[in-house]
C-alpha cells in the first residue's frame, strides 16, 4: 500500500489549488454596470405656467366709430382693408335738419337764459328781485349750458362734420352706403389698431393670482415657426364661458399673423435647487430617486422634484456635491452596486 502515497498527495494537492480557485472568481468577476456621469451642479429654472391660445385682436383693439346725432354719409374717404393714421380724414357726414335745428334751438335756449340771469341780476341789485329768483335764473342758465354742450359733444357746431382716424390702424369694415341716412348711434366703420394683434390664452383659475400683468412670455408657434418672446398685458377675472378658463392676452416682440396658433410658457417665478439631466431622475412620482457614485458604488439618494423643463428637472435632496451624479446607466442599478465609468470600461477593453 505505500506505493500509492505519492499519487494521493498529488491528488489532495490539486483539489486544494482548485478550491481556492474558485473561491476568488466572484471577486474577479463581480456584478458592476457601465455608466455615464456628471458633476451635480445647483441653480434655477424658470417657473412656468403654460397657455394655449390664437393670435387676433385684443379685447380693445377695435372701435366702432358713429355720432350721436340722424344724418347720412356724404363722402367716404377710405375703404375696408384700408391703412389710415390717426387724425387721418375718414368721411363726411352731413346731419339731419332735425338735428341742425336742435343744435340752434339748443343755442338760442342758452342765450335766452343768459340774458335772464344778466336781467335777474340787475333787478337783484335794485332790490327788486329775489335770491330766490336769482337762483332760478342761474339754474335755467346752467341747465341750457348743459344741454347746447351735450350736442356740441355729439355732432358738432356745424351742418356737416368730419370723422377722423383716433388711432393708426386698419379700416376693419366699413358699415354704411354713402347717401344712407342714419338713426343717432347707427355704426359707420370699425378700425383695429395698428398694434392690436395679440394672442389670446387660457390659463386655470388656480393661475390667476400667479400670473401677473407684465410677466414675460415664450411664444412657440404651433406650425413650428421661430418662438418669440413678450409680456403679459391683460388677465382677464372671470372665466370664459366657452373655455371655461382666465383669458391672457399676450403682446409679442415681433409681427403676428391673425389666427396663428401658438404654446405660451408665462414665467411665474423661479425654482431653485439641483439641477439634474433627465435620464439621472429615477422612480414615479411618489418615489424619485438618482444615483450618485461613491468608492466605486452606486448611492441612492431620494429627491423631490421642484419642476421641470424638456430637458432639466429641478429638485430638492441631500446630493453630495462632491460625488459624481449618474445620468446613462442609472435604471440598471440597485443601491451600493459596483460601477464603472464609461471611461473605465474602454479602458479595460481587450
Amino acid at each position: 500500500m505505500m506505493f500509492r502515497l505519492p499519487w494521493i498527495v498529488a491528488a489532495l494537492a490539486a483539489l486544494a489549488l482548485a478550491a481556492c480557485s474558485s473561491g476568488e472568481a466572484p471577486e474577479e468577476n463581480a456584478v458592476s454596470a457601465a455608466v455615464t456621469t456628471v458633476a451635480p451642479q445647483q441653480g434655477s429654472l424658470p417657473e412656468t405656467v403654460v397657455a394655449y391660445g390664437t393670435a387676433g385682436p385684443a379685447a380693445d383693439a377695435a372701435q366702432v366709430l358713429n355720432v350721436q346725432a340722424s344724418g347720412r354719409v356724404m363722402r367716404w374717404n377710405v375703404t375696408a382693408g384700408a391703412s389710415v393714421k390717426r387724425g387721418q380724414s375718414l368721411l363726411t357726414f352731413a346731419l339731419a335738419p332735425s338735428a341742425v335745428a336742435a343744435y340752434e334751438q339748443a343755442v338760442s335756449a342758452q342765450k335766452v337764459a343768459e340774458a335772464q340771469r344778466a336781467h335777474t341780476a340787475q333787478l337783484l341789485s335794485e332790490q327788486l328781485a329775489t335770491r330766490d329768483q336769482m337762483e332760478q335764473a342761474e339754474k335755467a342758465l346752467k341747465d341750457a349750458q348743459s344741454n347746447l354742450d351735450a350736442l356740441v359733444q355729439q355732432q358738432g357746431r356745424s351742418a356737416s362734420m368730419d370723422i377722423t382716424a383716433p388711432f393708426d390702424g386698419t379700416v376693419v369694415t366699413v358699415d354704411a352706403a354713402q347717401g344712407d341716412v342714419l338713426q343717432p348711434g347707427a355704426p359707420l366703420l370699425s378700425i383695429q389698431r395698428g398694434d392690436g394683434l395679440v394672442v389670446t390664452g387660457g390659463i386655470e383659475r388656480a393661475a390667476m393670482g400667479r400670473v401677473q400683468v407684465g410677466a414675460k412670455v415664450s411664444l412657440v408657434p404651433l406650425d413650428g415657426s421661430a418662438p418669440m418672446h413678450g409680456t403679459v398685458r391683460r388677465v382677464a377675472r372671470a372665466l370664459n364661458p366657452h373655455t371655461h378658463q382666465l383669458d391672457v392676452e399676450l403682446v409679442p416682440d415681433g409681427p403676428l399673423v391673425n389666427g396663428e396658433g401658438f404654446r405660451a410658457e408665462i414665467i411665474v417665478g423661479q425654482w431653485q435647487g439641483w439641477l439634474l439631466p433627465r435620464d439621472a431622475l429615477q422612480g414615479d412620482e411618489s418615489d424619485r430617486y438618482v444615483f450618485q457614485v461613491a468608492d466605486g458604488k452606486a448611492v441612492r439618494v431620494p429627491v423631490k422634484v421642484l419642476g421641470e423643463s424638456d430637458s432639466i428637472s429641478v429638485a430638492s435632496g441631500k446630493l453630495d456635491a462632491k460625488h459624481p451624479l449618474v445620468t446613462e446607466g442609472a435604471t440598471q442599478l440597485d443601491d451600493g452596486m459596483a460601477v464603472r465609468t464609461a471611461a473605465e470600461a474602454a479602458d479595460n477593453k481587450p
